[in-house]
């Protein structure tokens, strides 16, 4: 007696232990791309021994990752899985961009992030046309970027690339920076996320002891020694401000940008830009009178 043909639609049936469940508690959005992964995974008909093969990773890791079981699971074992199994390169796009929102999701650092997709960066940048809008918007964008990084890191090469992947990230996930209320603030959180994570931290405020050298007084002082003391007193209270107040800080008076651009950077109202500015300054003002016998410690264009 012949066997009857598999239901239209069912999954190809395979000898081996069926795949487990995925764990309960997965969040939504880990959840979302792990279903279609392994969608892929029963369309394909493959046993897990010959997905080990294709994929190159054991079978226990493999199972881990298709149940969510452990850690949240980087790149390049999910990448290496949805290229075994055939995926179209449109269908892993959607699902890199997805495990980016996980891992999001999941509270990993963007640094992580970064790491694990360093290599996909390399590939994905070779060949591919960005859309014109996103191209329009990195154009605009990248010298304020890299110049308020530089800010931080101090290392030119690091400041280039860091902006160079957060503008990757950017591009991963520009849908939804275009559904957002405004795009330039959901990339600047990327940026500052970015930069703040590798930037040296004193105190859990973010290192200026470097930028202080480089300001216009200090390059003019007739005394540089009593003007170092005065600067440094100075970055040491701008590092202390909370994070709207610090950015605008940085981009009006340690980089020289108009309110309107600071505005267009930080993707908020020109008058918020002034507010925040207003308030920083009073409070540099107020916090610095109380740590210096020397009266005011210059303008903050210096």
């Amino acid at each position: 007696m012949s066997a009857q043909p598999a239901p239209q639609g069912a999954h190809p049936q395979r000898p081996g232990r069926k795949l487990g469940p995925i764990a309960e508690g997965t969040k939504p959005a880990h959840r979302a791309w792990l279903e279609h992964l392994r969608g892929a995974y029963h369309d394909s008909g493959l046993t897990f021994i010959q997905l080990e093969k294709e994929a190159n990773w054991p079978r226990s890791k493999i199972s881990e990752l298709l149940r969510a079981i452990g850690r949240y699971p980087r790149w390049q074992i999910t990448r290496d899985l949805l290229i075994a199994l055939r995926l179209p390169e449109p269908a892993l796009a959607d699902i890199r961009a997805q495990w980016v929102r996980a891992a999001r999701e999941a509270d990993k650092r963007l640094n992580w992030i970064h790491k694990a997709l360093a290599k996909e960066r390399e590939r994905s940048l070779r060949g591919h046309r960005p859309p014109l809008d996103y191209l329009a918007f990195r154009d605009t964008h990248r010298a304020h970027y890299t110049a308020y990084a530089a800010t931080f890191l101090r290392r030119a090469c690091e400041a280039k690339q860091s902006v160079d992947e957060v503008f990757y990230l950017l591009l991963i996930l520009w849908p939804d920076a275009l559904a957002s209320e405004r795009p330039e603030r959901y990339a600047w959180k990327l940026l500052r996320q970015t930069v703040m994570e590798r930037a040296p931290h004193c105190d859990g405020f973010p290192a200026l002891a470097e930028a202080a050298f480089d300001t216009r007084a200090q390059r003019d002082a007739a005394d540089p020694l009593a003007q170092i003391a005065k600067t440094f007193d100075l970055f040491d209270a701008i590092r202390r401000l909370p994070p709207l107040h610090l950015d605008v800080i940085v981009l009006l008076h340690l980089r020289g940008l108009r309110d309107s651009d600071a505005a267009d950077v930080l993707g908020i109202p020109c008058a918020t830009v002034r507010a925040a500015d207003r308030h920083a300054k009073r409070h540099l003002t107020a916090n610095l009178r109380t740590t210096t016998q020397e009266g005011h410690p210059g303008d903050l264009t210096d």
